[in-house]
């Protein structure tokens, strides 16, 4: 009887850790990190870019990112099994657009001169992140971000007409996101992920999650 009591405690002891240890294995939880790096497309803000440059006899669009650095850290976790992450987010976007055009000088002759733009944006910003639905490898949630886009606008070339060789300005504006996203995991650490909305003036962005 009492081998029988012994066997029946361990059952119910053994049940219990297999559940317990599962219940543990989920892609997010607090306390959980991490960090991300992807591409976003297409990128809105060149694509206006590029059109307003159409204008032109001839023109060459060269380009960098958005490239999108995000860090997430779990700090709460709710009795109903959601968890709410904080992080950082940085991002860098450069377009290059050289083009080229003609004026008429005094003598009524035609010149051709050449330019080249250069458009570029650092983003720092925190963001938040509400992870609505978590399991073994399969994380999504939510996520809102703020901060400051330091935007660079310079100019290269020399139009005779207006008579300037060089120009720049620089100035910095409110950054915001709001997202929804997934993230999939291969490994325990190693995976990827999408998310859907606004950030970096792209509507779309993929790349790959490393959690710690």
């Amino acid at each position: 009887m009492k081998k029988q009591i012994v066997l029946a405690l361990a059952s119910v002891l053994f049940l219990f850790s297999l559940k317990s240890h599962a219940q543990d294995k989920t892609a997010y939880d607090k306390g959980t990190t991490v960090a991300t790096i992807g591409f976003g497309f297409p990128d809105l803000y060149r694509t206006n870019l590029i059109s307003a440059y159409n204008k032109y006899n001839s023109s060459k669009v060269s380009s960098v990112g958005p490239i999108i650095l995000k860090g997430d850290y779990g700090i709460v976790k709710f009795k109903w099994g959601h968890t709410v992450g904080v992080g950082i987010v940085l991002g860098y976007n450069s377009t290059s657009i050289k083009y080229t055009d003609t004026y008429h000088d005094n003598k009524g002759k035609i010149n051709t001169y050449t330019e080249t733009h250069n458009y570029s944006t650092m983003t720092v910003g925190a963001r938040g992140a509400y992870h609505f639905f978590t399991k073994e490898k399969i994380d999504c949630y939510a996520s809102i971000g703020l901060g400051l886009n330091f935007n660079k606008i310079s100019r290269t070339g020399f139009n005779p007409s207006q008579g300037y060789p060089f120009y720049q300005n620089q100035r910095s504006v409110l950054y915001s996101a709001f997202t929804v996203g997934i993230r999939y995991y291969f490994t325990k650490n190693f995976g990827v992920y999408s998310e859907l909305g606004w950030d970096n003036s792209t509507p779309i962005q993929a790349g790959f999650a490393l959690k710690f």
